[in-house]
């Protein structure tokens, strides 16, 4: 699956600098300047990581991080600090709204990409290194395998990542734009067909645990095990 970060910062100079830096990593990036632009688009399609500077205009980023993790849509995003306030009360404060981690400003490459890494890591483990077990259904990404009461679903290659980024965002509002870009690898053009259709066949192919996958007109899909 393709990590996506989303970049916010009112200074375009370090915007380009991350950019790039994460972008020779292999992931996908996107960067805003305006935090009311950034909570739109990042409510719209939520990233994997948010990358939050703390001076920010209009609305700095304390508040924006408050605004996310207050969001049942959005509170699951990883964020990480970023700022050149390396007060320990500004660091504290980051960390009591609910932000992963803290990269002072100006930052060292090594170190930045590394603190990203160690973020990503838990909450996006190694797929070769994933064993997924909700009850009855267990997924296998060594074998890319999947079994539901201990008998084998035959799954294509899509609707395996499919069901695994629905376990991944488990109780979570999911897009069908960051379905897209999650499994497909593309940006969302518009068109649900391709989507729906992979959503229905994982879901007929669950059996008795399709009802775990709800479909929210207008929205996209949640997936839920505990209904």
């Amino acid at each position: 699956m393709n990590i996506r970060i989303f970049a916010l910062d009112d200074e375009p100079d370090m915007l380009k600098i991350a950019s790039d830096l994460l972008q020779s990593e292999g992931y996908m990036v996107v960067t805003e300047t305006d935090p009311v632009a950034a909570l739109k688009k990042i409510r719209a399609n939520p990233p994997d990581l948010l990358l939050l500077d703390i001076r920010l205009p209009n609305m700095d980023g304390r508040e924006v991080c408050r605004e996310l993790k207050g969001d049942p849509r959005t509170k699951h995003i990883p964020i990480i600090m970023v700022s050149v306030k390396s007060d320990e009360p500004d660091i504290v404060v980051g960390f009591e709204l609910g932000a992963d981690d803290y990269i002072p400003k100006p930052f060292r490459k090594g170190e930045f990409l590394a603190r990203i890494k160690a973020v990503l890591r838990r909450f996006h483990p190694d797929p070769s290194e994933r064993r997924f077990m909700l009850g009855p259904l267990v997924l296998d990404y060594a074998r890319y395998s999947a079994t539901v009461h201990n008998k084998p679903i035959a799954l294509t290659p899509k609707e395996f990542e499919l069901l695994a980024y629905f376990i991944v965002k488990k109780g979570c509002v999911v897009t069908r734009g960051s379905m897209s870009e999650a499994v497909w690898g593309v940006e969302f053009t518009g068109s649900t067909r391709t989507i729906d259709v992979h959503v229905d066949q994982v879901r007929r192919k669950l059996g008795p645990l399709s009802t775990w996958v709800h479909s929210l007109k207008g929205v996209g899909y949640r997936f839920d095990p505990e209904d």
